[in-house]
């Protein structure tokens, strides 16, 4: 399936640029609702309120590493390949590491089986918790996420789709390095600035 046409960035530019904000926010977030203290027991206010901010977490996440989103781990590659017209070599090598992070689990498009009933080895479908539960209310994806009632299953669960957090932070400091050495333009744009060929 490909990218939406929905609010699809302007330029593979503008990707980079808009992906470069909130990727940072990402991480802001990330640290500002950081649990303090040690474990918790589960069954308690704090684990409670600590389970909520792990589903929060990961619906932030989803539109890094879904296929088809604007700001897809998979599209940012793409786009930093496209928008490199230096071929600086720093950066085509950063490019290629942050591509060689990619794991089928982590990118992954919309096609989302889940057995019945859900297996017990955590690795259930997390986006039918994501669907059915907190982005939407999508009655299939809800009934095929009962499992989520688990708490140690939903951790389990949640916890893998963080494996995507270094790819993201891998990814956000190439694109910042980018910008920040002015390696970057729209391949709508012209490479040199001397304008069309006058007229004889």
């Amino acid at each position: 399936m490909g990218e939406g046409k929905r609010g699809k960035p302007r330029s593979e530019l503008e990707r980079l640029e808009i992906f470069e904000q909130l990727a940072a926010e990402y991480f802001r977030v990330v640290e500002l609702f950081r649990p303090d203290g040690g474990p918790v027991p589960m069954d308690s206010l704090e684990g409670e309120r600590r389970r909520w901010m792990e589903l929060f977490r990961a619906a932030l996440l989803r539109k890094f590493i879904v296929r088809d989103e604007h700001v897809s781990l998979k599209l940012v590659v793409r786009a930093l390949r496209l928008c490199n017209y230096t071929a600086d070599p720093l950066l085509v090598e950063a490019t290629e590491a942050v591509a060689g992070m990619f794991t089928p689990e982590m990118v992954q498009g919309r096609r989302h089986v889940t057995p019945e009933p859900a297996p017990d080895h955590g690795r259930d479908t997390f986006e039918d918790v994501l669907y059915g539960r907190l982005l939407h209310g999508d009655a299939d994806r809800f009934h095929r996420s009962a499992w989520a009632q688990d708490n140690n299953r939903l951790s389990a669960a949640a916890a893998q789709r963080f494996d995507a957090e270094q790819a993201l932070r891998t990814a956000l400091d190439v694109v910042r390095y980018a910008f920040a050495n002015g390696l970057l333009r729209s391949p709508a744009v012209p490479t040199d600035d001397a304008g069309p060929p006058a007229e004889t």
